[in-house]
């Protein structure tokens, strides 16, 4: 078995819950872990056709993080649960500060109750590496101070806090992911690279921000590999990041993307926009890869092709107001 590669023999006759597997990640861990043979529950307020790539193998939960009791029905039985459900695209955090702390912080404690009461095995709390905010050194790593400057990364922060405290108080083998960007295919178009790809495909111009920030961009296919591997490997209130490596301005990756896709749109950019943003991040991921054998193994211009194709196959099926 190649290095940085999930164990099926871990995976085989276990039952997992994955919260979040409407969203990007969680529909492609869910994938994922199928395909290794775990008996995967997929735990969403409404299924809906982007969760048809699971197939009939898959389980669908319908429920709330918001509503205990449906959680607690749905850890019955458990061996692992991944929590990735919450509410991340940025505007929409800001103008819903409530309903953010509701989802992403009551919801992961409600997460986390009834898996003690269920006496889940081990749990992957799945955070983000907008809890640093601004740093100073790079590339970042684990040790350095949490610094959110909005509400979406102090709601996953105090997600990671109350993880954290479960895993103190009650004995409870929780592991946490703070992974950096990704993309890669059935991302919502509300997201830097998949809305470029969108609006490309459309033939539209590219109206951009700021092109100075830099990002962190990793394949969604490495990062919930990574997410397997922190299942099988994590330590205890450990904190681990998935990341490239590599630290690409928003102007650079935008050029890529145009490069991948053949076509010459018009780019108009906007220093101005969204002032309040972190002006780098780039992650050092020395850490999983010296204790779970992971590294990142797509190539972020493989990945953008990859990308670009699924999003052309799938144009009919995918919303382009990136707005």
């Amino acid at each position: 078995m190649p290095t940085g590669s999930p164990d099926a023999s871990f995976w085989k006759g276990k039952t997992v819950l994955v919260t979040g597997t409407t969203g990007f990640a969680g529909g492609h861990l869910a994938e994922l872990l199928n395909g290794l043979g775990a008996e995967v529950r997929c735990f969403v307020r409404s299924p809906h056709g982007m969760m048809i790539h699971l197939g009939p193998k898959a389980k669908t939960v319908v429920g709330d993080v918001q509503d205990y009791q449906s959680l607690f029905e749905a850890l019955k039985g458990v061996d692992v649960a991944f929590h990735l459900a919450a509410t991340t695209i940025i505007p929409e955090t800001r103008a819903k500060v409530f309903n953010t702390f509701a989802v992403n912080s009551l919801g992961t404690l409600n997460f986390l109750m009834a898996a003690r009461e269920r006496q889940v095995k081990k749990m992957v709390y799945v955070s983000t590496c907008h809890v640093y905010g601004k740093q100073d050194h790079m590339p970042i790593n684990e040790e350095q101070p949490a610094h959110p400057i909005d509400i979406y990364s102090a709601s996953k922060l105090s997600g990671e806090s109350l993880a954290l405290s479960f895993a103190e108080m009650y004995e409870m083998d929780i592991s946490i992911s703070r992974a950096f960007n990704h993309y890669g295919p059935r991302q919502r178009p509300e997201f830097l690279i998949a809305s470029i790809i969108t609006r490309l495909l459309n033939r539209e111009p590219l109206d951009m921000g700021n092109p100075n920030p830099t990002r962190d961009f990793a394949y969604v296919e490495d990062i919930v590999r990574g997410y397997a591997l922190l299942a099988e490997k994590g330590k205890r209130s450990e904190i681990y990041h998935f990341a490239s490596g590599k630290e690409r301005s928003v102007g650079q990756i935008t050029d890529e993307v145009v490069k991948v896709s053949g076509l010459k749109p018009e780019i108009h950019w906007n220093p101005d926009a969204r002032r309040v943003d972190i002006p780098r991040s780039w992650g050092d991921f020395s850490k999983a890869r010296k204790e779970l054998g992971w590294e990142p193994k797509v190539d972020f211009e493989d990945g953008l092709k990859r990308a670009f194709t699924w999003y052309r196959s799938e144009m009919k099926r995918i919303p382009v107001d990136a707005e």
